[in-house]
């Protein structure tokens, strides 16, 4: 089915992504059929963005993201309450509604920030200045634009210990019916069970159309080592290996933006404002009040202050909320007083308690299976036919294991490590023939699986701070990965279960899958190949972050410190203003965390409404 209206640019097209020169002919025709086809690129259902806000607006939602553009549509259902909605990116490129295409949008400028974290003493210590490289998507849909799409929702344990520490109503029965209240599972009845999962939402979730066949192998191998394969790891067995749901419909992504903006596009009552930067929020203080008055943002070299009359909602994700904070003058005072902002509200907790999952990969060559290019042109005849076939799955990378390692409660269903395999993605060719080698130059190589063991209970904490007044600036980025020395042993004991992946009997004797001696600077001359002491230098050498920042505007009760919202997200002694995103986390959950991130804009949403609902 083929749009009738005019497609705006939202580039980088998939043509510009892949290789480059003489190779793009296809591809860009790859391109113009997203945009063509209503179907998938959807370019009819998008929002309209406005270039000229109103004065004023009863709530005002900062960043477009997993989050923000839950509270954004969820709050337009009323059709007298009036929206804005400001994003600092463009609308999703067409090409990211390819699940195969996911590693080509990654870190491209225009659509990811840019980020590098400040240098690290214990990790990433091969990387140029010692710097982790941090992706944060700059787009509507925010990183669930371009994530791996994985459907978790997090163990029980990580719910019922954020409302351990006083976040009443936080809870895993508590935050199910918010989890439910966005689901459209597909496979309810067939994979997943009635009890846990929803129908009816606007998020699609089911498991893609297409695995590869080392997907079923690699089940075949876990369980050959003891491990248990799960259908459904967010019911009952939360660890194990699984093939994992993710959030497409049919064999599209299926971002916040898809699920929650895109149905609300003819609202009058919702406005939104793309490439625009917020860069602070402003108070009226009294003498026994501070309270939201207005949201100050960049558009086009212009600023622009719109009045609030009711709430603004920080969405801006786990980095950029606590970075619009700072700016406004709301944080620890040190903090502020290092590039010379005036204190309008202290409260210390801001920027503070960031983490993130901490990862580390290794790379195996199947020797038995010859490299070529998994996108040509039958995969794409067949996907954009049928939506099936490879381009129709992220490959390798919908499968997933959790673990609980010997520093973890064996007698609990509680998982400190995590597994994330990638390779067998139809996403770039050159000439798009069956059967291409994806590397001419090299006829004799073979395919590789890269193997990411990731800790998900990191116990390190940085923070969020800011190198300078300009909002245009990145902000300071501390996490002081790896400096818990418990962290990197859950790292080493990933290595080892990969080893043992790779030692099985279906593996060896199907694929002849051998592990790539990597180059980890000096480890090797200093330490014994192979030993932990190896694999510890290896890890902080080469240490591979998770997109998973959390927990730099943390959710707490008043007795906490360092607790800058509330259990209803409101920003502790500011009246009208609430933090929705990851930033509010406690301690991120163990696994991937978009599931829960939408979760947390239901939550977000619904607080607003019972609030208002009778004003």
């Amino acid at each position: 089915m083929s749009c009738g209206c005019a497609a705006p640019y939202i580039g980088p097209s998939v043509g510009d992504l892949c290789y480059g020169g003489t190779h793009i002919v296809f591809l860009s025709l790859i391109n113009a059929l997203l945009e063509n086809k209503c179907d998938l690129g959807e370019m009819c259902r998008r929002v309209t963005p406005i270039t000229q806000p109103d004065a004023d607006y009863d709530f005002v939602i900062v960043g477009g993201g997993a989050a923000g553009s839950v509270v954004a549509g969820r709050l337009s259902e009323n059709p007298a309450w009036k929206v804005l909605l400001i994003e600092a990116g463009n609308d999703e490129p067409p090409g990211t509604q390819v699940p195969s295409m996911l590693g080509n949008f990654l870190m491209k400028p225009g659509l990811d920030w840019g980020y590098k974290t400040e240098p690290q003493e214990y990790a990433c210590l091969g990387n140029n200045e010692q710097r982790c490289t941090w992706i944060r998507a700059k787009m509507l849909g925010g990183c669930g634009a371009i994530n791996g799409m994985m459907y978790m929702r997090g163990p029980p344990k990580d719910y019922d210990a954020w409302e351990a520490l006083g976040n009443t109503g936080w809870g895993y029965d508590d935050v199910m019916k918010y989890f439910l209240m966005s689901e459209n599972n597909q496979q309810v009845g067939t994979l997943v069970s009635e009890k846990i999962h929803a129908t009816g939402g606007p998020m699609s979730i089911a498991r893609f159309p297409d695995h590869p066949v080392l997907a079923e192998d690699l089940m075949a191998a876990a369980q050959e080592l003891g491990y248990e394969f799960v259908n459904d790891i967010n019911d009952g067995n939360f660890t194990g290996f699984t093939i994992a749901q993710a959030a497409n419909l049919n064999g599209t992504r299926v971002s916040s933006a898809r699920a929650f903006l895109r149905p609300a596009r003819g609202r009058s009552n919702l406005h939104v404002m793309l490439n625009s930067t917020a860069t602070k929020v402003i108070l009226d203080t009294t003498e026994d009040q501070k309270k939201i008055s207005a949201v100050e943002f960049v558009y086009d070299d212009t600023t622009f202050r719109v009045n609030v009359n009711r709430e603004a909602i920080l969405s801006g994700g786990a980095i950029n909320s606590a970075q619009i904070l700072l700016l406004s003058g709301i944080g620890p005072t040190e903090e502020l007083d290092k590039v010379g902002i005036y204190q309008v509200h202290d409260l210390p907790g801001v920027g503070q308690n960031l983490h993130n999952h901490v990862a580390f990969s290794v790379d195996f060559n199947l020797d038995l299976l010859e490299n070529t290019n998994d996108l040509d042109w039958a995969a794409a005849v067949h996907y954009f036919a049928n939506k099936q076939g490879p381009m129709s799955s992220t490959g390798m990378s919908q499968v997933s294991a959790r673990l609980t390692t010997k520093y973890g409660d064996q007698a609990d269903d509680n998982p400190d490590l995590q597994f994330f395999f990638s390779g067998f993605s139809a996403s770039c060719c050159r000439t798009c023939n069956v059967g291409e080698l994806a590397d001419p130059e090299s006829p004799d190589s073979h395919k590789v699986l890269s193997i990411s063991s990731v800790n998900i209970k990191p116990k390190s904490r940085g923070y969020v701070g800011l190198h300078s007044t300009d909002p245009l600036d990145a902000p300071l980025m501390q996490p002081n990965y790896l400096q818990d020395p418990d962290d990197v042993k859950i790292l080493i004991e990933g290595v080892r279960v990969a080893q043992s992946l790779a030692n099985t009997t279906v593996l060896k004797e199907k694929y002849g899958i051998e592990l790539i001696k990597a180059d980890y600077g000096d480890c090797e001359e200093q330490y014994t190949y192979d030993s932990d002491e190896f694999w510890e230098c290896a890890i902080r050498y080469g240490t591979g972050p998770e997109n998973h920042q959390a927990g730099a505007c943390k959710m707490g009760p008043a007795s906490d410190p360092l607790a800058v919202v509330d259990p209803e997200l409101q920003v502790y002694g500011i009246e009208g203003l609430r933090v929705a995103d990851a930033s509010i986390m406690p301690a991120v959950v163990s696994g991937n965390p978009h599931g829960t991130i939408v979760m947390i804009g239901e939550r977000a949403a619904d607080f607003i409404k019972q609030k208002y609902s009778s004003v």
